[in-house]
């Protein structure tokens, strides 16, 4: 199995509000396909914000896109410098636990890292054991008494 990520094109981009799509369905969002197209489209558009990649997963000679990957580019005095902030990260069910995720991880940070980044930090479900065991394999660690809090303008 070869993982590999790229880029949507125009004739991807269907693909990628699908897999969005069955992401908000997973984690019971709502989905509003015209604000997520514009968000993507403006990612896509102006790289320095953020990397937008489709998983695919070469397997017995057929490739297949099983989910998609968004790195949001910020900055940050507590980290010391840029960060990228993993805000969505997508496998199709039928996928997970299969190595899929351990492959895409190295990519990220990688790509951080030619980003000028200095960590990645992402979110995590309190709640969701298997993520969070997930990435404390790569050395993600949780900030224990802190909580996101969001307001939506």
């Amino acid at each position: 199995m070869i993982v590999s990520l790229r880029r949507p094109d125009a004739d991807a981009f269907e693909t990628l509000l699908t897999l969005s799509h069955e992401q908000h369905d997973h984690e019971a969002l709502p989905f509003d396909r015209t604000p997520v197209a514009a968000t993507f489209s403006t990612l896509l558009s102006q790289p320095e914000r953020g990397d937008v990649f489709l998983i695919d997963v070469e397997h017995e000679g057929e490739t297949e896109t099983i989910g998609f990957l968004v790195v949001a580019y910020s900055f940050s005095v507590e980290n010391g410098g840029s960060v990228g902030v993993i805000d969505q990260f997508f496998i199709q069910h039928s996928w997970r636990r299969q190595g899929v995720g351990s492959q895409v991880i190295p990519h990220v940070e990688a790509r951080a890292k030619e980003k000028e980044c200095v960590a990645v930090i992402l979110e995590v479900n309190i709640g969701n054991k298997g993520a969070r065991l997930f990435y404390e394999q790569f050395d993600y660690q949780p900030r224990r008494q802190h909580c996101i809090m969001t307001k939506r303008l």
